[in-house]
C-alpha cells in the first residue's frame, strides 16, 4: 500500500518524543509501487526460471514473464514477449526470501499465538511484544539477537497498519512501534505539555540486550555498534535528530482529514519548517540513553508534536544523502535542493549494481523515481548526475561522491501544504519522474559490469549552476527509486572447436587451426561451417553468421619499390552473411566460385535480431589441393614375417596374427598418410613420418592368399593408386597353453594340454572339485575344476612365452562364487598386468588393457552384462595389434569392444589373481574350469564356438539292454547306465521308436533310473525323448530328483492332456511351479518326441514337441539336484502308465531351435 504523506495542519496541538531502533535498511518502508500488468513468476521450488526459460515463456504469453532464478532482495529480471530482458534494481530492499519463495515486502502487523506481534513478510525477522515485561523488540541478527526494553510493562498494542501503538506507558505518553522492510522504528508521543514536563523524559533510557556470539561496543562518535565474533559491523545506531512541529497549518473545514494525516506523519519525518536539533546517544552500561535538548523540548516557541529520531542500521539500503551544512536526516526521505529550514542544501545518491550486465548489450536504460514533495506549486527542475562510487548507505560529507557527468533534467511539482503557505490544488500528488535519456543509456552501457553504478538527485544543472535555487527543493521516495535497464545477451562468440572446414557437404570436419598444422582440403569450392550459439537462445528469434575469407599472395610494398611479402589479403567479395540460423545450428557457407589453389583462412562474427553481436571467432586456415601424389607407395614386410608373393611362396603365420609392415613414398614429395585395408576390409590409415614413411601392424584374416591394399595420399586427402601386396598365410596357429584342470584332483600344479607348455603352480591352497560336467569321461576322465577362496589363493605360469605387446586372445570357463571384483586370469608385468580378464565391481563381465607397467598407467576397459552368481560362464577376451581393438565375448558371443592405443608385454600369467600398482587384489572366489591362450586373434566359429556345444551326458536308444543286470547302457562317454525296476513295471521292449527297441513303464513302481545325478539342473541343460503314451494322466518322461522334489519334470501334464515341462524354484518348501504348456493335446498311441531346454544365462525355460517350440518361460530360476536321474516316473510319482519311451538323450547346455528340430528328424 502507499505511505501516507503530509497533507494539511494539525487540529491541536500535541507533543511527541520518537526514538528510531535499530531499523534492519535504515528507517525506510518499502511500499508496493504502482505498476502494469504484474510478471508472471515462476513457483516457489528448485531455482525457479532462468532467462532463456523466462523469454521462452514470455514469447509463449504474450506477457512479461520473471526469471526469477535471478532475483534478489533488490532487483529482478523480467522476459518480454519481444525478446529482450529488463533489469529493475531498486535503492532499497523490495523483496524478501521466504521459506515457501519469494515475497513482495509487507510490514503490516499481525498478532502471533503466543500474543507477539509481527510483521506479515520483511527482510527481518523482527517481533514486538504483546505487552507485558518481555521485551518490546526482538531482532535476530547473524550469529544471535538485540532487544530493546522498556522499563515498565507494556500494555497490549493496538495495531494501524506497520505500528503498534502501546498507549500511555507514561501519563500522556504512548509509546509506538513501527515495522520496516528491514528493521523497525520506535517512538514515544506525548500527547499535552504537560506530559512533556515529566522529569522522567529528561533523559531516556532503554534497555539494550545481545545474545548469542554477538556484541555491542560504544562508538568513538556517539551510539554504538553490535559485531559479530570476527568484529564484522551487524547494526550501528548514531546520533538522533529532533524537531518540533512548527510550520504546520492550522486547520481550516475543508482540511482536516489531510490535517489528520499530518499529525500521523510527522513522527516519520520532519516537516520543511519544523525546528530542529541533532542529539548524540550514549551507551551506558545496559542502556542506550538519549537526552532530549530541554529549549525544543519545553520551550515558549516549540510546536508540537516534537519527534527524537535516533538512526539505526544494518547496512541494507542502496541510497545516502549529503548535506552542505552536515546534518542529519536519517527519517527515510530523500531530500534534494536548499532546505527552508535552514539544513543546507542537500543531494541524494542512489547505488545500483550493474554487475550482472558485464556481458550483455543494453539497448535502454531507465532512472525512476516518485517526488513527495516539492516547495513550489508549479513544475521546477531536478538534475541527474552520474557520481563517483557511493562507498556506503547513510549520511555523506558535502565533499562525497564527486559528479563526474550530467545526464538529464526534469521538472515536476507535488506541494504538501506542511511549508505554512498553500497552492490552489493542495494537496498535489505524489509524481512520478523518469530519467530516460540517451545519455543514461550510453552511459549505462559503458558502465555496464560496475558493482557500484552511483545517480544523484540534485538541482545543480549541466553548467554547475542553481544547486541552491531556494524554490527548487523537493523530497523523494527511495523505496519507489529505481533503475530499469533493457537488455540482451549477445550471441557467443564461436570457438575453435565449433568452426570446421569441409571438402564437400557431407566430407569429414577440418579442425580450425592455422600455421604449419593448417588442414588441405581436395575441393575447388569447400564448405565454411560455423555452430552459431546465444546464452539466451536468441530471445526466440534467429542468428546470423557473418563470414570474412582472406588469402595468402604476395602484398606489393611502397608501390614496387620494396619486394612484395606474403600475406592475407581479403578476398572480393566477402564478408558474407547467413542469416535465419537456429540456435545451436550450423552457419554454413560454400565458397560461390571455385578457387585454383592456395592458402586461405576465414573467421565468423554471430549477430541476433536484437542487435547483439559477438567478437570475432578466432582464425581457421586450409589449404586448397586436388593434386594426388604421383607414384603408388612401396611396401614390404617390416619383420620378414609376411613376405610379398608370388616371389615368396612359402605359408607363414596364421589368420589373426599380426605382422608388420613399411609403408614408403616411392619418390612422392607429398605423402601426409598412408591409407591401407585388408582383403577389402575396413580402411585404415598410417601417418607418414617427415621421411614420407610408416609402419603399421596389418592381422591377416583368412588362410592363403591376403591382399594388402595401400595408397598414399596427400593432406588435402588425394589418394594415389593402389599398391596390392599379394601374400600367403598359414593355417590357424595352435594354443599357445591350456589348463583343462582335468589333473585327478590331488596335483598341485595344473598340466598344461599343450605339449611342452608350462604348468600352472597352485598357490595357498586352491582345492580340486568336481567341474561344470557331472560324470567320468570313459576317455578324458573326471571333468574338474579349482575352486579358488577369494582371499589369497592364485595359480602363477613362467615361461608362456606370449608376448602381449601383440595380438593375443584368452577364453575361461568360469564360476563366480561372491559379489565383487574377482580377476580370471591376466598376464603379469612388475607393477601390473599387462591384461585383465575378469568381473568387475559392479559384478558386470570386463576385459581390461594397460597401457604401461607403471602405476600411473592409462587403461581401457570393455564392458559386458553382469555376472551371474553360481553359474558357470565361458568369458573371452582378444586383442588386436593392428587396429588397438579389444574385444569381449561372453558364451560365445561379442557383447562389447574398445580401442586402447598401446600395450606392453608382461612374462607371467596368472590365474584368479590381479597386480595393480604392485600390490595382489581382486581374488578370484569360485571356480575355474579351464583356461585358453591364443598368440593370434579369436576366431570365433573356430576358437569359442566348439566351447560352447551342449555336451552329451546321456543317450539310451533302449538297444543295449544287460538282462543279467536289468541294466540300459549309456551310449554317451559318460556311460549313466539306466537300472530298470523289476519286471513287469518295467521291460525292455522290440516294439519302438522307428521299428526299433524300447522300454515300457507299465504304472508304479515302475522306472528306469540312474545311481546319481546326470545334469546340473543349475546350469544351462536339455532333454529329450520319443514317447508313445496310451493312456491320459500325470505321466512323466523325464526327471531329476532333489530331497523334496524333482528339479523338472518333462511329462504329460492329467489336468489339461498336453506335454509339459516344469521346474519348481525350491527343493523344499513352498515353491512356485515355473512351467510351458504345448499348445495342442497329447496324441495317444502316437510317437512324440519331446524336449526342455533350461538357459541359465537367459534364464528362458523352452518345451518342444515334434521339433516344433511351443512357449518359453523367461525368469526361471533353476536348483542343483544331486540325486538319481528317472525315465518313466519322478520323486513324487506320476508313473508312465503303460506308456513307451525310446532314444533319451541329455545334454549339459541349451540346445538351439534348429538343433532341436534336428534331434526330432533324425
Amino acid at each position: 500500500m502507499r505511505r501516507p504523506r503530509l497533507r494539511a495542519p494539525a487540529g491541536r496541538l500535541t507533543v511527541a518524543l520518537t526514538a528510531a531502533a535499530l531499523a534492519a535498511a535504515g528507517v525506510l518502508a518499502a511500499p508496493a509501487a504502482a505498476a502494469p500488468a504484474p510478471a508472471l513468476t515462476a513457483a516457489p521450488g528448485a531455482d525457479g526460471l532462468g532467462e532463456t526459460d523466462a523469454l521462452a515463456a514470455a514469447d509463449r504469453l504474450g506477457r512479461p514473464v520473471e526469471a526469477t532464478r535471478l532475483k534478489t532482495e533488490r532487483s529482478r529480471v523480467l522476459a518480454t514477449p519481444r525478446g529482450t530482458l529488463v533489469l529493475e534494481t531498486y535503492a532499497s530492499p523490495r523483496w524478501t526470501r521466504k521459506q515457501d519463495g519469494w515475497r513482495q515486502i509487507d510490514p503490516t502487523l499481525r498478532r502471533n499465538a503466543d500474543g507477539s506481534v509481527e510483521p506479515a513478510a520483511t527482510l527481518a525477522d523482527v517481533s514486538f511484544s504483546g505487552g507485558g515485561s518481555a521485551p518490546a523488540v526482538r531482532l535476530p541478527v547473524t550469529g544471535g539477537e538485540v532487544s530493546l526494553t522498556w522499563p515498565g510493562v507494556l500494555p497490549r498494542p493496538r495495531l494501524e497498519g506497520d505500528s503498534a501503538i502501546y498507549e500511555s506507558v507514561l501519563p500522556g505518553v504512548d509509546l509506538r512501534l513501527r515495522a520496516l522492510s528491514d528493521g523497525f522504528t520506535w517512538v514515544l508521543v506525548v500527547t499535552s505539555a504537560e506530559a512533556a514536563a515529566n522529569p522522567e523524559l529528561d533523559e531516556l533510557r532503554f534497555g539494550l540486550h545481545t545474545a548469542g556470539t554477538v556484541t555491542r561496543r560504544a562508538r568513538a562518535a556517539g551510539g554504538f555498534e553490535v559485531v559479530d565474533g570476527a568484529g564484522r559491523t551487524l547494526a550501528s545506531a548514531g546520533s538522533a535528530l529532533m524537531w518540533d512541529s512548527s510550520g504546520l497549518p492550522a486547520p481550516t473545514a475543508g482540511s482536516r482529514a489531510s490535517g489528520a494525516e499530518e499529525r500521523t506523519q510527522v513522527v516519520r519525518s520532519a516537516p520543511d519548517r519544523a525546528r530542529k536539533a541533532e542529539l548524540s546517544t550514549t551507551l551506558r552500561g545496559d542502556d542506550l540513553v538519549i537526552r532530549p535538548d530541554p529549549q525544543l523540548l519545553r520551550g515558549a516557541h516549540t510546536s508540537y508534536p516534537v519527534v527524537i529520531d535516533p538512526w539505526t542500521t544494518i547496512g541494507k539500503t542502496n541510497w545516502g544523502y549529503a548535506s552542505s551544512q552536515n546534518v542529519t536526516r536519517d527519517d527515510g526521505v530523500a531530500r534534494v535542493g536548499l532546505d527552508p529550514s535552514g539544513g543546507g542544501t542537500f543531494r541524494s545518491y542512489f547505488r545500483f549494481s550493474l554487475s550482472t550486465l558485464a556481458t550483455k548489450t543494453v539497448r535502454s536504460a531507465k532512472f525512476l523515481t516518485e517526488m513527495t514533495h516539492s516547495w513550489a506549486c508549479t513544475s521546477t527542475p531536478v538534475n541527474l548526475w552520474r557520481t563517483a562510487d557511493l562507498p556506503a548507505s547513510g549520511k555523506q560529507t558535502w565533499s562525497g561522491p564527486a559528479f563526474q557527468l550530467w545526464l538529464e533534467e526534469r521538472s515536476g511539482h507535488a506541494h504538501k501544504p506542511s511549508t505554512g503557505s498553500t497552492c490552489s490544488d493542495d494537496p498535489q500528488p505524489d509524481k512520478p519522474l523518469e530519467f530516460s535519456s540517451d545519455n543514461l543509456g550510453t552511459d549505462v552501457r559503458n558502465n555496464r559490469g560496475d558493482g557500484n553504478y552511483t545517480l544523484v538527485l540534485s538541482n545543480r544543472q549541466a553548467d554547475g549552476t542553481s544547486e541552491s535555487t531556494s524554490t527548487w527543493w523537493k523530497k523523494f521516495d527511495p523505496a519507489l527509486t529505481k533503475l530499469s535497464v533493457e537488455y540482451n545477451t549477445p550471441p557467443n562468440t564461436s570457438t575453435a572447436a565449433q568452426l570446421a572446414t569441409h571438402a564437400d557437404y557431407t566430407a569429414p570436419a577440418q579442425a580450425c587451426v592455422t600455421g604449419s598444422s593448417a588442414p588441405a582440403v581436395r575441393s575447388d569450392t569447400p564448405w565454411l561451417k560455423a555452430t552459431l550459439t546465444d546464452p539466451d537462445g536468441s530471445n526466440g528469434g534467429t542468428l546470423a553468421g557473418t563470414f570474412a575469407l582472406e588469402k595468402m599472395q604476395l602484398i606489393p610494398q611502397e608501390n614496387g619499390t620494396k619486394p612484395a611479402i606474403m600475406g592475407f589479403v581479403p578476398v572480393t567479395g566477402w564478408p558474407k552473411t547467413v542469416s535465419g540460423v537456429a540456435p545451436g545450428a550450423k552457419a554454413e557457407l560454400r565458397f560461390p566460385t571455385a578457387v585454383t589453389g592456395g592458402r586461405f583462412r576465414w573467421q565468423v562474427q554471430t549477430t541476433d535480431t536484437l542487435g547483439g553481436a559477438s567478437d570475432w571467432s578466432t582464425w581457421c586456415e586450409f589449404i586448397v589441393d586436388n593434386t594426388a601424389p604421383a607414384t603408388r607407395p612401396a611396401v614390404s614386410s617390416a619383420d620378414g614375417l609376411y613376405l610379398e608373393s608370388p616371389a615368396n611362396q612359402n605359408m607363414q603365420g596364421s589368420p589373426g596374427y599380426s605382422g608388420r609392415f613399411a609403408f614408403a613414398a616411392n619418390g612422392s614429395s607429398d605423402v601426409y598418410d598412408y591409407s591401407y585395408q585388408i582383403n577389402g576390409g575396413p580402411v585404415a590409415y598410417a601417418r607418414a613420418d617427415t621421411s614420407g614413411s610408416a609402419m603399421v601392424w596389418v592381422t591377416p584374416n583368412r588362410i592363403g592368399e591376403n591382399v594388402l591394399s595401400v595408397r598414399s595420399r596427400d593432406q588435402a586427402g588425394n589418394s594415389s593408386e593402389a599398391k596390392d601386396y599379394l601374400f600367403l598365410v598359414d593355417n590357424h596357429s595352435p594354443l599357445k597353453s591350456h589348463w583343462a584342470m582335468d589333473d585327478g584332483g590331488v596335483s598341485t600344479t595344473l598340466a598344461n594340454a599343450v605339449a611342452g607348455a608350462p604348468v600352472a603352480n597352485l598357490v595357498n591352497g586352491p582345492v580340486w572339485q568336481d567341474g561344470r560336467i557331472l560324470g567320468t569321461h570313459r576317455i578324458k576322465g573326471k571333468d574338474q575344476a579349482v575352486k579358488f577362496d577369494g582371499v589369497d589363493d592364485y595359480a602363477l605360469a613362467t615361461g608362456v612365452g606370449l608376448d602381449t605387446s601383440r595380438s593375443y586372445s584368452v577364453a575361461a570357463w568360469v564360476r563366480p562364487d561372491a559379489d565383487g571384483l574377482m580377476m580370471i586370469a591376466g598376464a603379469t608385468g612388475a607393477r601390473n598386468d599387462s591384461f585383465m580378464l575378469r568381473k568387475y565391481s559392479d559384478n558386470r563381465w570386463v576385459f581390461t588393457v594397460l597401457e604401461q607397467d607403471s602405476d600411473t598407467t592409462a587403461y581401457t576397459h570393455a564392458f559386458g552384462p553382469a555376472a551371474v552368481k553360481g553359474q558357470w560362464t565361458l568369458v573371452a577376451g582378444s586383442y588386436d595389434q593392428a587396429d588397438g581393438k579389444m574385444r569381449l565375448y561372453v558364451n560365445g558371443k561379442e557383447v562389447s569392444s574398445a580401442t586402447v592405443p598401446r600395450t606392453f608385454n608382461a612374462g607371467l600369467v596368472t590365474l584368479g589373481r590381479e597386480r595393480w600398482a604392485g600390490a595382489p587384489l581382486g581374488h578370484w572366489n569360485g571356480a575355474i574350469g579351464e583356461v585358453r591362450l591364443w598368440d593370434r586373434v579369436l576366431d570365433v566359429d573356430k576358437d569359442l564356438q566348439p566351447l560352447m556345444k551342449p555336451v552329451s551326458t546321456a543317450e539310451w536308444d533302449m538297444s543295449d539292454f544287460d538282462a543279467d543286470h536289468r541294466l540300459e547302457n549309456d551310449l554317451s562317454d559318460y556311460r549313466h547306465s539306466l537300472a530298470l525296476t523289476a519286471s513287469p513295471t518295467a521291460d525292455p521292449t522290440t516294439d519302438g521308436y522307428d521299428f526299433g527297441d524300447g522300454l515300457v513303464i507299465n504304472g508304479a513302481p515302475g522306472s528306469a533310473d540312474t545311481d546319481g545325478p546326470v545334469l546340473r539342473t543349475d546350469q544351462s541343460f536339455t532333454a529329450s525323448a520319443w514317447v508313445r503314451l496310451t493312456t491320459y494322466g500325470d505321466q512323466t518322461v523325464v526327471a531329476q530328483d532333489g530331497s523334496g522334489r524333482s528339479a523338472f519334470y518333462l511329462m504329460l501334464d492329467g489336468a489339461s492332456s498336453r506335454w509339459c515341462i516344469t521346474m519348481p524354484t525350491v527343493d523344499v518348501g513352498t515353491t512356485n511351479w515355473q512351467w510351458v504348456m504345448s499348445t495342442s493335446t497329447a496324441q495317444l498311441n502316437t510317437w512324440t518326441h519331446i524336449a526342455a531346454v533350461y538357459d541359465s544365462t537367459s534364464r528362458e525355460l523352452r518345451l518342444y514337441v515334434n521339433g516344433q517350440r511351443q512357449g518359453v518361460r523367461p525368469d526361471t530360476v533353476g536348483w542343483q539336484a544331486s540325486s538319481a536321474l528317472r525315465v518313466g516316473r519322478s520323486l513324487v510319482g506320476y508313473h508312465l502308465d503303460g506308456g513307451t519311451v525310446d532314444q533319451v538323450q541329455l545334454w549339459q547346455g541349451a540346445l538351439s531351435d534348429a538343433e532341436v528340430a534336428a534331434e526330432a528328424s533324425a
